[in-house]
């Protein structure tokens, strides 16, 4: 229990910091411009996921993890719903005037950019994986969607307003990072469908902000116009895992 209690924190803590940082160097600008060393901390985490499927170490590892939180059927649900606080978040803050990074309109599409992106992701590894869930009810454990969708939410957040706190950044993550540790609480995941998954979102927003000039400046041609959107955001549980759904009408 000790273990991966540090090794989430210590997870959240650099990560937030390091995310400071990169904001703080993007104080007034709307587009993310693409870096190669953007992409080392999610590849690294997917890397591991995947490398841990085959591999008896790793699995090895997934297993202490579990025995040491003693599994007794007690679960926390709090992890189905914690996953969009972030979003949320976003939304709240730009409803009460504190203005992000982006415009109502611009960060909608770049969040269903990124949702696109991630669903498909973590849908197509599922159909291709056959890891069974710790509770042995299924064989969809990997990678984990909900861990993937709060850490997408926490990256968003982080992008949208983490220039003007650092605060903002490091509440995401640690909402990211108490998912994430929960759905291996819950016995819903392993400790490496988990890592996988915050590899997911946080490179699925990433994305999303990289492909959003194109996006806009190709497809759009900047014809849009905020005042024309009726934007719907709504979170969906099936009873098997949690969807965010968005609809965008102009």
């Amino acid at each position: 229990m000790k273990k991966i209690l540090i090794v989430f924190l210590v997870f959240v803590t650099t990560y937030s910091h390091g995310q400071k940082k990169q904001a703080d160097s993007l104080p007034f600008q709307k587009d993310v411009k693409f870096k190669y060393e953007s992409l080392i901390l999610p590849a690294g985490l997917i890397s591991y996921g995947i490398f841990g499927i085959k591999n008896d170490p790793i699995r090895q590892w997934d297993r202490d993890i579990r025995t040491s939180l003693e599994p007794d059927g007690v679960k926390i649900g709090i992890d189905d719903y914690s996953v969009v606080a972030p979003i949320l978040t976003v939304y709240g803050l730009d409803l009460a005037g504190i203005k992000g990074r982006n415009n109502l309109l611009d960060k909608s599409i770049i969040l269903g950019t990124s949702s696109l992106f991630m669903y498909s992701t973590v849908r197509l590894i599922k159909n291709n994986t056959s890891v069974r869930r710790p509770s042995g009810r299924s064989v969809s454990s990997f990678p984990s969607g909900h861990t993937a969708l709060s850490f997408l939410a926490a990256e968003f957040l982080h992008q949208e307003y983490g220039h003007l706190s650092p605060w903002y950044s490091i509440a995401g993550y640690t909402v990211a990072t108490a998912t994430g540790f929960l759905r291996i609480y819950n016995d819903k995941h392993w400790f490496s469908d988990v890592l996988a998954g915050a590899g997911i979102g946080i490179l699925s927003t990433k994305i999303g902000y990289w492909l959003y000039p194109f996006i806009k400046n190709v497809i759009f041609k900047n014809n849009i116009k905020e005042s024309h959107v009726n934007l719907q955001i709504a979170p969906l549980y099936n009873g098997n895992e949690l969807l965010l759904a968005t609809s965008i009408r102009f």
